[in-house]
C-alpha cells in the first residue's frame, strides 16, 4: 500500500488515516442531516468535510516533498488529489451557497478516491525527469481540477432530475424535493461547475501540449496516443454541453449530458491501460534518450 511506501513517512500514513475518517465522518453527518432532518448536525458535517480536506492536502504536499516531485505524478497522488478537489469544491460551495444537499454524495466519493490512494499497491521506482516542471505540474492540477468539476456537475445534474421527478409526483415526493436544493440553484450551480470544468482543462490541455512538445519526440505519435485522445474528447464533449446551457438549453437536457459524460470520465481517467506513451511510469523511449 501507499502508506507503507518505503520512501513515505510514518506522518504521511497518520495524515491520511486522519483524512479517511474525517471523510468518513462528515459523510454520516451530511446524511443525516439531509435525509433524517437532523440539520443541528450541518455544521458539524462542514468541519469534518474541511477538516479532512485540510489533512488530504497535507498529505499530498508531505507525499510530493518525499518523492522530490508533484505528489499526484502517478496514479495513486493522483486519486489522492481528485478526492480532495471533490471535498474542497464541495465546501466551497457550500459556503457559497448555504446548501448541504451536496454533502452525503461526494464525501463518500472523496473517501473511496483516498482510500484507494492509500491502499494500492506503490510504484516501484522514483518519478523521473520528465514529471518534474511547471509545465507537468499545471498540466495535471488542472486537469484533474477539470474532472472533479465535472463530477460535480453531475453530482448536481443528478439531484436536479430528482428534484424535478418529485415536485412531478406531489403525493410521494414532495418531502423529499423539500430536503433538496431549489432547481434555480442546480441548474446555475451546474452551469458554474460545467464552466469551470472546460475552463481549466482547456488550460490544462495547454500545458500539457508544452510539456509533451518539450519531452517527446514528434516521431512518438503521442498526439494519436488513446490517452491523448480521449481527454481531447472530453474537452469537446463539455465545452458544447457548456455552450448549450449558457445559451438557454433545457436544464434536464443538460443534466443528462451531464450525467453521461462520467462515461468519458470513466475512460479517461482509467485509460492508462491503453495508453503506450502517456501512461503513469510509461514514456517513449525516444524521449528517455533524448533526456539521457
Amino acid at each position: 500500500m501507499d502508506a507503507a511506501h518505503p520512501l513515505m513517512p510514518p506522518l504521511y500514513t497518520l495524515l491520511g488515516a486522519l483524512a479517511l475518517i474525517a471523510y468518513a465522518v462528515a459523510a454520516l453527518l451530511y446524511t443525516a442531516a439531509v435525509f433524517l432532518d437532523r440539520r443541528s448536525l450541518g455544521p458539524f458535517a462542514t468541519a469534518g468535510a474541511a477538516m479532512g480536506a485540510i489533512f488530504n492536502l497535507v498529505a499530498l504536499w508531505l507525499r510530493g516533498h518525499t518523492l522530490h516531485t508533484v505528489p499526484y505524478a502517478d496514479i495513486l497522488g493522483s486519486l489522492s488529489l481528485f478526492g480532495f478537489f471533490l471535498a474542497a469544491l464541495h465546501v466551497v460551495l457550500e459556503i457559497r451557497h448555504g446548501d448541504r444537499a451536496l454533502g452525503p454524495f461526494l464525501m463518500p466519493a472523496s473517501f473511496l478516491f483516498l482510500l484507494l490512494a492509500l491502499v494500492l499497491p506503490p510504484r516501484a521506482a522514483s518519478p523521473g525527469p520528465e514529471m518534474r516542471g511547471s509545465f507537468f505540474a499545471l498540466h495535471v492540477t488542472l486537469n484533474m481540477l477539470a474532472y472533479s468539476a465535472f463530477t460535480l456537475a453531475a453530482a448536481l445534474s443528478g439531484l436536479y432530475l430528482l428534484a424535478s421527478r418529485s415536485l412531478r409526483n406531489l403525493a410521494s415526493g414532495g418531502a423529499t424535493a423539500s430536503r433538496l436544493p431549489s432547481l434555480s440553484f442546480l441548474v446555475g450551480a451546474t452551469r458554474t461547475s460545467l464552466s469551470v470544468g472546460v475552463a481549466t482543462q482547456l488550460l490544462g490541455l495547454g500545458f500539457g501540449v508544452a510539456w509533451a512538445v518539450q519531452v517527446w519526440n514528434p516521431g512518438s505519435r503521442w498526439l494519436l496516443d488513446p490517452k491523448v485522445l480521449l481527454a481531447f474528447a472530453t474537452f469537446g464533449f463539455y465545452a458544447v454541453v457548456a455552450f448549450r446551457a449558457h445559451r438557454g438549453a433545457a436544464p434536464v437536457t443538460t443534466a443528462r449530458l451531464a450525467l453521461a459524460g462520467l462515461v468519458l470520465l470513466a475512460l479517461s481517467l482509467s485509460s492508462n491501460a491503453l495508453s503506450r506513451v502517456h501512461g503513469f511510469d510509461r514514456f517513449p523511449p525516444v524521449a528517455r534518450a533524448q533526456r539521457s
